[in-house]
């Protein structure tokens, strides 16, 4: 005779409620769990972003730095380092915007690896053996860290649809 008491206290108190407050707690409930898993794949597409455009960034330094190598390695006449100075200018300012990029990331193997590689002072320091390769080394780990997760392209596909 309890079971069947708590039994009827229980469809009377069911009786009783609002369907209406009881589907609007349910939408609610269910358009949290939404948003959630929503704010969720905006933050991983973000992060995503960000790896991108660093590892963009550093693809144009490598490429200035490729360049300005293969410019001006063996250029110690002055008159020929002057006539180089806008080259090395220009790739300064685009490894302190690396660098700048760089900066703001969480300790991380791959941003060490590129300070490693992208850190001299003069024309000379950047000529020392390996560091060509190391800068390329440092920027193939920056593009592993961009690549697009297949899921991400989802996440936009669906976004697109909506």
């Amino acid at each position: 005779m309890v079971e069947s008491d708590q039994m009827h206290g229980i469809f009377g108190f069911l009786g009783a409620l609002d369907w209406v407050a009881i589907s609007a707690l349910f939408i609610a409930m269910l358009s949290f769990v939404v948003a959630r898993k929503t704010l969720k794949d905006a933050e991983e597409f973000w992060k995503q972003q960000k790896w991108f455009d660093l590892y963009a960034k550093a693809d144009e330094g490598y490429d200035t730095f490729d360049r300005y190598c293969r410019n001006c390695r063996g250029m110690n006449r002055p008159e020929l380092r002057v006539e180089h100075a806008a080259d090395w200018n220009e790739l300064m300012f685009l490894i302190r915007r690396v660098h700048s990029m760089a900066m703001v990331f969480p300790q991380h193997p791959a941003i060490d690896k590129l300070v490693k590689a992208t850190t001299f002072n003069t024309p000379e320091d950047a000529f020392q053996d390996g560091r060509l390769k190391l800068f390329f080394d440092a920027v193939q780990d920056m593009r592993e860290m961009a690549v697009l997760d297949p899921s991400i392209l989802e996440i936009r596909k669906r976004t697109q649809q909506h």
